[in-house]
């Protein structure tokens, strides 16, 4: 059922109403219909034609939100004689005079948006560890996309924080969701991987329509997952003053899709939205607010190294004997999952070098002599592994981990 008409009336309404108490005055009742007009806006924005329509509306919407905060956040202000600030455009469909190249602008956003899709193969198998992690956002995925009782609403998940020291896991955990939601005809997964600092440095100016780009493609695409890394560079405090113009644009869009999508309630329409943080310390408490669930993804425990371990070795088809194997748990104990990708790497690549010096010397005999060339291996031994130790140190110290342990999302 198209419900375009009436939300654009009900959005009308709201500014009506807020306009007349504006003009009287009244900043809270004037806050409360620009409240509501806003979340009127953000539904009327389902019925959108296209992405730029779609993006104008989303902007309307969240306009009228900051706007109703002002107006609360001003109201002691007017108590003492104060004027209230100018109100926004009330026109819920601008028509404006298309700007010159702003169609080469949406195109040059579309293929800005495509280099941020990836396909992802990484499965659950591929993570060591976490296993009651995995089985969490497993659940929680189930919950999203199994059919509910009859005439029963069931709560569930749509936007996740990850928490944690660098190196963790954090991304492949995502890449891991996104290929469990949807696998296409190709056998991959639709992964939208955004890294929210590269979009603020090379897209300055474009940011917060990438972002709306994003979710639309997301939608598309449905079920499907927005990855936003380094979410922590989006979110010092708003109260610091800190923060540039176009971060709070793009933090403000991107609040504004997870409400958005919250809102809608559309249950043919599933994208999760999965942030991660290596300082949740640093979040804005009404930014965390929007995350249903906070999820720790800590430093690997013994468990959780050897299962790292075995996938990095064993699975790629090194020896390795099994006291030097429990000897390499304890040696990696404080290091990351990705710390110890690397001493694997630098392990193997020291090996192998040693027994193939010769390598370069064939490569000028020629290319049938280099393909016929067989690279010699051996089982990896303790000292192997101690010298590469010394190379690739833990970057997270046990204060720096005991300090992602006692955090909590909750405020004291």
């Amino acid at each position: 059922m198209d419900l375009s008409g009436k939300l654009k009336r009900s959005c009308e309404d709201s500014l009506h109403k807020a306009k007349m108490a504006w003009k009287a005055g009244d900043s809270d009742g004037a806050a409360g219909h620009f409240e509501a007009a806003s979340k009127a806006m953000f539904k009327y924005a389902e019925y959108a034609t296209s992405r730029s329509m779609e993006y104008a509306r989303k902007r309307k919407a969240i306009e009228y939100r900051d706007f109703a905060k002002r107006l609360r956040e001003t109201a002691a202000e007017q108590a003492r004689g104060g004027k209230l600030p100018p109100p926004p455009s009330s026109s819920i469909d601008e028509d404006r005079t298309p700007e010159s190249g702003s169609g080469e602008t949406e195109r040059s956003i579309s293929e800005t948006v495509s280099q941020l899709i990836h396909t992802s193969t990484i499965t659950w198998d591929d993570i060591g560890g976490l296993e009651q992690t995995k089985r969490d956002i497993k659940y929680t995925l189930g919950l999203n996309l199994a059919k509910p009782p009859d005439e029963v609403k069931i709560a569930t998940f749509r936007n996740i924080l990850f928490y944690g020291p660098p190196g963790t896991g954090k991304t492949l955990l995502a890449a891991a969701t996104s290929n469990s939601l949807k696998v296409t005809t190709e056998g991959q997964a639709l992964f939208f991987n955004v890294k929210v600092s590269s979009v603020l440095s090379k897209y300055f100016g474009e940011s917060s329509k990438i972002i709306s780009e994003i979710y639309g493609a997301a939608r598309d695409n449905s079920p499907s997952v927005v990855f936003l890394d380094e979410f922590e560079s989006l979110t010092t405090s708003r109260d610091s003053g800190e923060q540039s113009g176009a971060e709070r644009r793009i933090l403000s869009t991107i609040l504004a899709e997870m409400d958005g999508l919250s809102e809608k309630g559309r249950s043919d329409i599933f994208v999760l939205t999965i942030a991660a943080t290596n300082r949740p310390w640093d979040i804005d408490a009404a930014v965390m607010s929007r995350f249903e669930k906070q999820i720790l993804i800590p430093l690997p425990d013994d468990d959780a190294r050897r299962a790292i371990l075995k996938i990095q070795l064993l699975r790629k088809g090194y020896h390795v004997e099994p006291e030097v194997f429990d000897q390499l748990i304890e040696i990696t104990k404080g290091y990351s999952g990705r710390e110890i990708e690397r001493l694997c790497k630098q392990a193997t690549s020291q090996m192998i070098g040693e027994l193939n010096a010769d390598l370069p010397d064939v490569l000028d005999s020629g290319l049938k002599a280099t393909q016929a060339y067989k690279v010699k291996v051996r089982p990896l031994s303790g000292e192997d592994f101690m010298q590469a130790a010394a190379m690739i140190r833990p970057v997270t110290s046990p204060a720096e981990d005991q300090r992602y342990r006692d955090w909590s999302p909750e405020p004291d």
